[in-house]
């Protein structure tokens, strides 16, 4: 029996469910929005006041161009380990968004692609930090 899924209700979910476990993270810890933070790739960590998170880079935004982590070497191993396993699920699944290195629509296209990772990944929030060349996505986990 085959299973058909509406992968666009799918990623709208997962957007969702993102968005929801970023704000809940948040307050779980006690961080406010806006306040200081610096991420360290070769560490993996985030740091948000007085928080700290392991972090997996999603990927980057350049004009509107969407690179995976996986198929950037600019990126330390440290800070995607993991993010393969989203690439076999876009194989697995026949997608290409997730398969293919490089996607175009820029932000949007980025935060979609972020959500769906966070998903499969099962992160506990995300995060999107403005760079010099665009844009850096991450997924968040608490300390356990």
């Amino acid at each position: 029996m085959i299973l058909l899924m509406d992968w666009g209700a799918w990623s709208r979910d997962s957007v969702t469910l993102m968005a929801t476990r970023t704000r809940e993270l948040l307050v779980r810890q006690g961080v406010a929005m806006g306040g200081d933070y610096r991420w360290d790739l070769d560490a993996a960590t985030l740091a948000i006041g007085g928080a700290q998170f392991r972090l997996i880079t999603v990927g980057t935004i350049a004009g509107d161009s969407f690179l995976w982590s996986w198929a950037n070497d600019a990126i330390p191993v440290t800070a995607k380990e993991g993010i393969a396993k989203v690439r076999y699920f876009g194989v697995d699944n026949d997608l290409s968004l997730l398969s293919e290195p490089c996607a175009a629509g820029g932000l949007a296209q980025g935060k979609e692609c972020l959500a769906i990772a966070g998903r499969v990944l099962d992160a506990h929030g995300v995060w999107i930090d403005r760079t010099e060349a665009g844009f850096i996505l991450f997924l968040l986990y608490a300390p356990t």
